[in-house]
């Protein structure tokens, strides 16, 4: 491994000097298209918390099954299927597979209101995984050969700010839809305009030319699989970074998923009531705090490249006693406004790191950076983080009753404390791994 810390003077102004020019207008557009697609992935998965009680009821399941159905019946092909997406996303058109992709979530999330039992809606869960696998991952390639590096942490938060509002359109939908017409009309309701979108970003958004962004010096050359993660493991930022962000991903999944839950057992709220203050408090919070995440990360790492990962540092350490604070306060508004404010700190550090995984990455090697931590976020997280709690919570229900969801979300909620003290020792050797990955020698050509 490279060592970090000691470089960090040498190399950090090769690390921030950039770009050869600045974003387009068709950036721009393509930007705003491909977050607006950001939105419509995690429509799906906001609808699907906030109506887990209602299908737990129709199904008469126990937790651990919806916190299967939940998550690993989500993110077993999505993370599976994840790597190698992404592998074809260095090879291939990023546009096609991300067409396609959307094309077939849209289309499963309209089937899983057609599920007769926990087996056939598990079946559409693993069909949604695997079209979402064709979604984050090839973005995040393409954003990074249409933004200058000092951008984009700016163009990933703003990318990511899709999620919070994806979360805020499908819990409102969600919320009234199954409220009054039942939760199988919400799916409907969630995948049809995906189908519409696809065939507007197949039309009206190009493929961008790799390596754009470094200039004709640009190393574009296609790296074997080994090759690539032997790279990416060796930049000693990387693997920090990978841990952190895992750890926040249980964090950020195990609260997106069983959320609603707690308010409707805890508080006694009703589903159109949570799909509001759900919707109001992801979107308006977790649009802040991705944003918020990104400016800083911008503005302090043109100054020094180290505050790109020790804003998510600060970050991820804050959403900790807030989180707990939600979960313990008796009183229904403080503990909305904790809610709001563990939400902020929680989306505050996806996109400063997606724009790091991009910048310690080779040209081809980027979307397979991406989903290397989007499989590891996604199969520690939405799997087994969010099969933990459901598993915890029925054990406690012996003791504790409807208190049991309180005590088995106590386990993400410190998690961001680990995570920000491996985001800040990443930060030590960021600079250096910016500059090896933009001058080191391309390896040998392969597949």
């Amino acid at each position: 491994m490279n060592s970090g810390p000691t470089q960090l003077k040498s190399v950090h102004g090769t690390a921030a000097a950039q770009s050869p020019r600045a974003a387009s207008r068709e950036a721009n557009y393509a930007l705003g298209v491909l977050s607006i697609i950001y939105v419509l992935n995690y429509a799906d998965r906001g609808i699907f918390s906030l109506l887990l009680d209602s299908i737990k009821k129709d199904f008469r399941v126990s937790d651990t099954a919806m916190g299967l159905i939940a998550g690993f019946g989500f993110v077993l092909f999505y993370s599976l299927l994840g790597l190698p997406i992404a592998r074809w996303a260095d090879r291939f058109n990023r546009r096609f597979i991300l067409t396609a992709g959307l094309a077939v979530w849209s289309v499963m999330t309209c089937l899983s209101g057609l599920a007769a039992g926990p087996w056939q809606l598990a079946f559409t869960r693993l069909g949604v995984g695997a079209g979402e696998a064709c979604g984050i991952a090839p973005s995040h390639s393409m954003l990074s050969d249409m933004f200058p590096k000092e951008e984009l942490p700016r163009a990933l938060s703003i990318l990511t700010a899709g999620s919070s509002v994806g979360i805020f359109v499908g819990s409102l939908l969600g919320g009234y839809v199954s409220q009054y017409y039942g939760w199988r009309w919400a799916f409907a309701a969630a995948g049809l305009p995906g189908i519409g979108v696809a065939i507007l970003f197949r039309l009206t958004v190009k493929e961008p030319v790799r390596g754009a962004m470094e200039g004709p010096q640009a190393d574009t050359s296609l790296h074997s699989v080994m090759e690539t993660l032997r790279f990416l493991f060796s930049q000693v930022s990387f693997v920090y970074i990978t841990i952190g962000g895992t750890l926040m991903g249980i964090t950020l999944y195990a609260f997106n998923i069983w959320s609603p839950a707690f308010l409707h057992r805890v508080h006694h709220l009703n589903n159109a009531t949570i799909g509001l203050l759900q919707g109001g408090v992801a979107a308006l919070f977790g649009v802040a705090g991705v944003l918020i995440g990104g400016f800083f990360a911008e503005r302090l790492g043109r100054r020094d490249i180290r505050w790109r990962l020790i804003v998510p540092a600060i970050a991820s350490i804050a959403s900790c006693p807030v989180s707990l604070l939600f979960l313990f306060l008796h009183s229904l508004p403080g503990a909305l406004v904790c809610w709001g404010l563990s939400t902020m700190c929680i989306f505050a550090y996806a996109g400063p790191i997606y724009a790091v995984y991009q910048t310690v990455s080779m040209v081809r090697m980027r979307a397979l950076a991406s989903a290397t931590f989007l499989f590891l976020g996604s199969l520690l997280g939405l799997g087994a983080g969010s099969a933990l709690i459901g598993f915890v919570s029925t054990q406690l229900s012996r003791r504790f009753g409807e208190d049991s969801i309180r005590y088995s979300m106590i386990f993400p909620s410190v998690l961001g404390l680990f995570a920000g003290v491996f985001f800040w020792i990443g930060s030590r050797y960021l600079a250096a791994d910016s500059a090896r990955a933009s001058s080191e020698p391309s390896p040998a050509a392969a597949d």
